[in-house]
């Protein structure tokens, strides 16, 4: 592909530039339909200004052979605000989401990490933010929906975008659009707010039973729990209309003018705008667990790791690092008009542990181990891993804590009272001889208590004690 020169020449300075006249200009807009169109020109001159720069400064990521470990992330496709560019050494990802120009991941710990455009914050995550359970990326906006049903917003907030309507609880999902964002609610309604210039927040009457939420640049999908998709707002491209007789859905995405349905045979059917391909399914595509929606380009997760991208190529948006396997999510920035892509494996570091133990004096859960405040006990165990084999390392073992329990709940019980006392300091040990990881836990004040072992599978063993005098 060849570019004039003077669109070569064009420097990173020029497009931000634009940028800002284009959101200038915006703000003028009463944004009724007519005038979205009469502002597509300059989308389209941006586009063309933005592809010019990346192609110029090297803003397409290159790939290279991948099998994703559990916890890891790769990103192919454009790169001009190091979208792609994912952060080194990130692990324990659990949750994967991409805008026009920036990246999110949600790690296990329930923190959020953020790389690429930054221009409104939207990369800047707010200091102390832990607890999240779920996370969106819009145009230069972003969103985090917490474990006690509330949600954060960051960035671009021109339309309101990451004002939280007053009183939002019971979140579970959110999805973020060009300028408006969306929320999921645990009774399976839908919350919308920002902007509403083609119809994006106007919720259909009586929308209920909803298990998942898409959007696109000006429009939103939902997926019913009868398996039909239901959806509202701009409808240019047809990307509202959907198809006659879908059901049996499981899985939605929304991209810049198209959408995306996954189905529980495994299938795929797309939707609206195909200037480029975008729902120009490939042949005998069957067996996807997951699908998502870009720009201008559609990527779709197999259950044997790998995945199948296609439409729209510009910035090697659609060319699969190669060797890419161990594949069990996927994102594609679309709102506004992302064109790269995230794959992550969100599996867990190891597989599940067998556990052994608890072994004497400490009981396992179905009985109350009596103790004496201040005095120390050995807590003993074992691991095995998928092979069989005895684990050793002191880093299969995350944390061992302890939280006060309310002793009537022990009550009917069967109790064993603890008589070895341990010898040495406390801490974490192995010993090689039994095979056995050797805790010495100096027990806290008289009450009852709840200990937790929790180790690097995130799997958790728990003890009960009664501590007296």
């Amino acid at each position: 592909m060849s570019i004039r020169s003077d669109y070569s020449d064009y420097k990173v300075k020029d497009t931000v530039m634009l940028a800002a006249n284009w959101v200038r200009h915006l703000s003028m807009k009463a944004f009724d339909k007519t005038s979205l169109k009469q502002c597509r020109p300059l989308f389209f001159r941006m586009r063309l200004l933005f592809i010019a720069t990346a192609l110029a400064t090297g803003g397409i990521s290159a790939t290279q052979a991948q099998v994703l470990s559990p916890g890891t992330v790769t990103a192919w496709g454009r790169n001009d605000f190091g979208q792609s560019n994912v952060p080194a050494g990130l692990t324990g990802v659990a949750a994967i989401a991409a805008g026009f120009g920036h990246s999110l991941a949600l790690k296990s710990d329930g923190t959020v990490v953020g790389w690429g455009f930054n221009c409104c914050g939207q990369v800047t995550i707010p200091a102390g933010l832990t607890g999240v359970t779920a996370i969106a990326a819009g145009t230069t906006h972003s969103l985090a929906a917490k474990n006690d049903g509330s949600v954060l917003g960051w960035g671009t907030n021109s339309f309101g975008q990451t004002t939280i309507p007053s009183g939002l609880t019971g979140v579970t999902a959110v999805a973020a659009g060009t300028s408006h964002s969306l929320a999921l609610k645990s009774d399976g309604t839908v919350v919308a707010w920002g902007d509403n210039s083609t119809g994006q927040l106007n919720i259909p009457a009586g929308l209920t039973g909803v298990t998942a939420i898409a959007a696109g640049s000006f429009y939103n999908l939902a997926l019913k729990s009868d398996g039909t998709v239901v959806g509202w707002g701009d409808n240019t491209f047809d990307q509202t209309n959907i198809p006659a007789g879908l059901t049996g859905v499981t899985a939605i995405a929304a991209g810049h003018g198209h959408g995306l349905a996954r189905k529980s045979d495994g299938t795929v059917v797309g939707w609206g705008w195909n200037a480029l391909g975008q729902i120009n399914l490939p042949a005998g595509l069957t067996g996807v667990t997951a699908v998502a929606a870009g720009n201008h380009h559609s990527l779709a997760a197999k259950s044997d790791g790998t995945v199948v991208a296609w439409g729209s190529n510009t910035f090697g948006q659609t060319n699969l690092p190669a060797g890419l396997t161990g594949v069990t999510a996927i994102a594609a920035g679309g709102a506004g008009g992302g064109d790269h892509s995230l794959a992550a494996n969100l599996g867990p570091a190891t597989q599940p542990y067998t556990f052994i133990g608890f072994f004497e004096p400490v009981n396992n859960p179905e009985v109350i181990n009596l103790g004496k405040a201040g005095r120390t006990y050995p807590v003993k165990w074992q691991l095995k891993n998928a092979s069989g084999e005895f684990v050793s390392d002191l880093s299969a073992v995350k944390s061992i804590t302890f939280k006060p329990s309310q002793c009537g709940s022990f009550t009917g019980d069967p109790t064993d009272s603890l008589e070895v006392v341990a010898t040495g300091g406390t801490g974490l040990r192995y010993d090689v001889t039994s095979n056995q990881y050797i805790y010495n836990w100096k027990t806290p004040s008289v009450g009852c208590y709840t200990l937790f072992l929790t180790l690097d599978t995130d799997q958790v063993q728990s003890a009960y004690f009664n501590l007296s005098r």
